[in-house]
C-alpha cells in the first residue's frame, strides 16, 4: 500500500506541475492562482498547498525538475573526460543543462521565474533558487575539472570554486537569452562554447 500511495502522490504532483506550467505560460505567474492550478490538475487547492505550501514554492519546484537531467548524467562525466577535450566536455555539460531546462520550461515561463525571484520579498527565495539551478551543474563541472587536473591536462586549482564561477557564466548567458528575444538557442550555446574555450585555454599547463 505504501508503494501505491507513493505512486499516487507522484502522479498528483506531476499533474499539478504540468497544470502550473501551462497556466503560467498562458496567464503569467502573477495572474495564476492556486485554485486554477488545482482545478486544471483535478485536485483540491488543499492538496496543492499541502505539497508546495504556496505558489512561489510550486514555481521553484518546476525549476528544480528541469535540472534533474544534469544529475542523471553525472555518472557519464568520468568516462567522457577520458575521451574528450576539456573545453568540449565542459561546454557540453553546460549546454545540455540549458537544453534540459528549456525543454521542461519554456522561454516565457523562465521569464516569469526570473521576475519572481528578483521581486519577491522573501529573502530565502534567491538562495534556494541559486541552489536549485547551480548545485548539480557545479558538481558535474567540478567532477570533470578534477579528472583533467589529475591527468595533468589542466592546472591544479580549486575545482569547486572554478565550477561555481562557470555556473555564473552559464547564468549570464541564459538570462541574456531570456531577455533578448532576437537570440536563438544556437546563439546561446555558441556563446557558451566560445567562453568556455577561452577559460580552459587560460588554465592549461
Amino acid at each position: 500500500m505504501t508503494g501505491l500511495r507513493a505512486r499516487q502522490k507522484a502522479e498528483r504532483k506531476q499533474k499539478i506541475e504540468q497544470a502550473a506550467k501551462a497556466l503560467v505560460e498562458e496567464k503569467g505567474f502573477t495572474l495564476t492562482t492556486i485554485e486554477e492550478v488545482a482545478a486544471k490538475a483535478l485536485v483540491s487547492p488543499a492538496t496543492v498547498y499541502n505539497y508546495y505550501g504556496n505558489k512561489g514554492e510550486l514555481l521553484l519546484a518546476l525549476v528544480a525538475k528541469g535540472e534533474e537531467g544534469t544529475k542523471a548524467r553525472l555518472s557519464d562525466v568520468e568516462t567522457r573526460a577520458g575521451n574528450e577535450a576539456p573545453e568540449v566536455l565542459l561546454a557540453d555539460i553546460i549546454c545540455s543543462n540549458m537544453r534540459d531546462t528549456l525543454a521542461y520550461l519554456s522561454r516565457e515561463v523562465w521569464g516569469h521565474v526570473v521576475a519572481y525571484v528578483a521581486t519577491t520579498p522573501d529573502p530565502q527565495v534567491g538562495p534556494r533558487y541559486m541552489d536549485a539551478i547551480a548545485d548539480d551543474l557545479a558538481n558535474a563541472l567540478a567532477c570533470a575539472l578534477t579528472i583533467y587536473m589529475k591527468r595533468g591536462i589542466l592546472k591544479e586549482l580549486d575545482a569547486d570554486r572554478f565550477a561555481y564561477m562557470m555556473t555564473r557564466l552559464e547564468r549570464n548567458h541564459f538570462l541574456g537569452f531570456i531577455y533578448q528575444k532576437s537570440l536563438t538557442e544556437e546563439d546561446l550555446y555558441q556563446g557558451v562554447r566560445e567562453e568556455i574555450a577561452f577559460l580552459i585555454e587560460a588554465i592549461k599547463p
